[in-house]
Order: structure tokens, then sequence, then C-alpha cells
């Protein structure tokens, strides 16, 4: 098979174009001082796994690396930690797209603010719009009057209409065709040969995306997001980002220094509270330091007195 010859839509071809629409990584100096950014493959498929169960519980680091390179080779779609051959979580996402499409559609819109790139010169929102498209247009298996959920108010649009679209509301259409691959594309494994065609081997190193799904839409889109809640934090990346001195990489933290300083960004001044301070008495040419230091007892004697705290 050659680049574009009969594509073929799964979950696995639907995750390797999402990632070509990542936001900027960060750089290897970075990754070197332990510092995270938060959009490895892992992470990335994690956030599409809880668009589908919002619920679901992250296993711990580094678990879930091998499944989430034979998910996207297409090598697999079932297994431990993923649940798109769970009955019931399908069915729930579902049930959730068609009679809650705005809770759905906020999932989505968090995933989409927090990993991809949006509303830049590159734009990399709009060739991924294009490039899913595209992918199916070209895709045979999937009739013409199917339908997917690409509508922000939750209207679906066959597949003959896609060509059509002018204005794109990127967190709803990458929800109805993440929908569509869910709930119709269990068997990953029909993508095998579309990513061994867009990601040929490379000698035992990282296989990168090699194809050109979208280049042959010329027509103008707008992409757009919706507005962002204000409680979505898209640099939060979870406890397995923070660093050995608790911090988290990417987080940022807001000081607040009162409404005057908060102007100038200068802290206010510091109140320091002392215990037991030094006090010095002195009188005299042959006078004693006595710190206070607590309770003193002098008894006087014969020999000029002694102390006994």
């Amino acid at each position: 098979m050659t680049i574009n010859d009969k594509p073929r839509l799964c979950g696995g071809i639907f995750f390797v174009l999402v990632l070509q629409a990542l936001r900027q990584r960060v750089k290897a100096r970075q990754h070197y001082k332990g510092e995270r950014d938060g959009l490895s493959d892992p992470e990335v498929l994690i956030g599409l796994i809880k668009v589908i169960n919002p619920d679901y519980q992250e296993p711990k680091e580094g678990a879930l690396k091998g499944k989430t390179n034979d998910f996207k080779s297409c090598k697999t779609s079932t297994g431990q930690y993923l649940p798109f051959g769970d009955k019931p979580e399908v069915e729930a996402f579902d049930e959730r797209v068609r009679t809650d499409y705005q809770a759905a559609l906020g999932a989505m819109t968090e995933f989409a603010a927090m990993f991809l790139e949006t509303g830049t010169a590159v734009q990399k929102d709009v060739r991924l719009v294009k490039a899913l498209i595209d992918l199916i247009e070209q895709d045979d298996s999937i009739q013409p009057n199917e339908e997917f959920y690409i509508e922000e108010n939750g209207g679906k649009i066959k597949k003959t209409a896609l060509g059509g679209l002018n204005d794109v509301c990127l967190p709803a259409f990458l929800l109805g065709v993440w929908h569509y691959v869910v709930v119709n594309r269990k068997d990953n494994s029909v993508g095998k040969a579309t990513y061994d065609d867009w990601c040929p081997e490379n000698g035992g190193a990282p296989r990168t995306y090699s194809g050109n799904m979208g280049k042959r839409i010329t027509t103008k889109i707008d992409v757009r997001m919706p507005d962002v809640p204000e409680e979505v934090d898209i640099y939060d990346f979870g406890d397995e980002d923070a660093d050995q001195s608790g911090s988290q990489s990417g987080q940022e933290y807001d000081f607040d220094f009162g409404d005057e300083d908060s102007k100038t960004g200068t802290p206010p001044p510091a109140h320091t509270v002392m215990n037991n301070p030094l006090f010095i008495s002195q009188t005299g040419a042959n006078s004693n330091v006595i710190p206070n230091y607590g309770t003193m007892n002098l008894t006087l004697g014969k020999h000029g007195g002694g102390s006994n705290e």
C-alpha cells in the first residue's frame, strides 16, 4: 500500500495524527534537568482515555508505555489499562455523547487545552482537522451516510458533508471523530497497514510520521477553541511530574503579596518573633555580661558569688 492508498481510521491512527498537533516539547537540556512537559505518548493517551471515562485511574508511571506503543502501532486495542474493549465504559461514553453532549465536550475541551497547540502560525490545529477529514473521506470502509457528532451543539454531520466545512470547533470535531472510533472501530488492527505506511521502520529508532494527510484539502477552514473554564489548569500534569523537591514542572504559582505590593511584585516586610532575646546590661568598670537565656538564680557567697542555673 502506498501512502494515502485507502487508509483506515481507527484508534491508533487517530492517536498518530493527534500527536502531530501537540504543544511544543521542552528542550533536551530541560529533560536532562528532570523537567517534564506532560506531553509524552502515555500521558496524551491517558488524556484521551479520560474523555471516554472521566473516572479512569491512571496506572503507575511507566506501566502504560508498552501498551501505548502497541495501541499507536495498531497492534492492540484491548488489554490491561486500555478501556477500548470494555463494553460498559464504551456504552457509557456513547450514552454521554448522545444525551449529555456538553459534558463530553467539556472533557475534550480540557484535553485540547492541555495537550494541543492552537492558534499559532504553524496551524497545527488546522492541519489536524484537515488530516482527519482527508482520512475519513478516503476510508472507503466508512459509508457516505455515516454520521459524526462534530457540531458544537451536539448535532451530527454525515461523511459526505465533511468536505464542506469551513468553520470548526476543534474539541467538538475531535470528540465526534473519537466517539466514532471508540464505538465503531473496536478492532484497532484495521489500521496496521496504514501505520506501517505512515510510520515506516527506522532501523530500531522511533518511527516518525511521514504521511501527507490533509494536504490535498486546499479550502480555508477556520478552526477555533471555545472558552476554557477557569478551573481548567492546563499546566497541571499530575503528581508523577513532581520532582524530588516536591515541585511540579510547568506549574505556575501565584504569590499574593497584597494589594499594594502586588503592583511591583515586592513582598511586604517580614515580621520576626524572637524568643528569649539577648539583653546586655553593663555597669561599671568590672561589669559582667549576663545574657537572658531564661531564669538565673544568683547566690552570693564569701568568694564573691557563684552561679547556679
